[in-house]
């Protein structure tokens, strides 16, 4: 699935996918390459932790790594109508969670690549939806563009709270229109954010860089 580099999250006025209910093709080659991978993280175990994430280098340094190992361990994420999470996941688990981020296929047709396109961002909502009710709340996507943008050293909370505000602004423009005076926008729903993707290339954009193989052959 080549190079993987890390979930992106949209900046500015737009937004930061079962078993696998979008086909999965792989060759043997990925499976065994995945499998390899599964291994050095369990360390030879049947399943995997939250814990067995801290040996990856790439990962250490990402401003939303929790976010990103929570992803591999939320149960929306890995079989229909599941929530919570789980304590560990076992190989059939990782290749689901790591088809989100397979690309494009020359040979999907419209309705595969519909399909396809929701799934990527059904596992992003998921990232930003962190109480699992079904919306994006406005302190949910302040969380995220703080951590976000935490390592900038020359950006104060105060303006990164400031983006995250004038987001969930345009976000309530966009899916709700002019709103009255009293009217409080709840939050961003999963059919929001997928206006807020509309136009947007998130097909291509989603690569797991610290899932190569290199980095943690030196950690053992």
């Amino acid at each position: 699935w080549g190079s993987p580099r890390s979930c992106p999250v949209p900046q500015g006025p737009h937004p930061p996918p079962s078993p696998l209910s979008f086909p999965l093709t792989v060759t043997s080659e990925q499976i065994e390459h995945l499998h390899r991978r599964f291994k050095q993280l369990s360390r030879d175990q049947l399943t995997i932790r939250k814990e067995n994430f801290d040996s990856i280098p790439d990962l250490e340094f990402n401003p939303i790594r929790g976010k990103i190992v929570h992803a591999f361990f939320d149960k929306r994420n890995l079989r229909p109508e599941s929530d919570g999470l789980a304590d560990e996941i076992n190989f059939e688990d990782f290749l689901t969670i790591m088809s989100y981020f397979r690309p494009i296929e020359m040979n999907m047709d419209e309705e595969q690549l519909d399909r396809f396109r929701k799934e990527k961002l059904k596992f992003l909502f998921h990232m930003y939806d962190s109480d699992h009710d079904g919306k994006i709340t406005l302190q949910e996507y302040r969380n995220v563009v703080e951590e976000l943008l935490s390592g900038n050293p020359h950006l104060e909370k105060e303006s990164a709270r400031s983006i995250a505000d004038g987001a969930m602004m345009e976000a309530a423009s966009i899916c709700v229109g002019q709103m009255g005076p009293d009217q409080v926008y709840e939050g961003i729903t999963f059919e929001d954010f997928l206006k807020m993707w509309q136009g947007i290339d998130i097909e291509t954009k989603m690569h797991v860089r610290f899932l190569n193989m290199e980095p943690i052959a030196h950690c053992y």
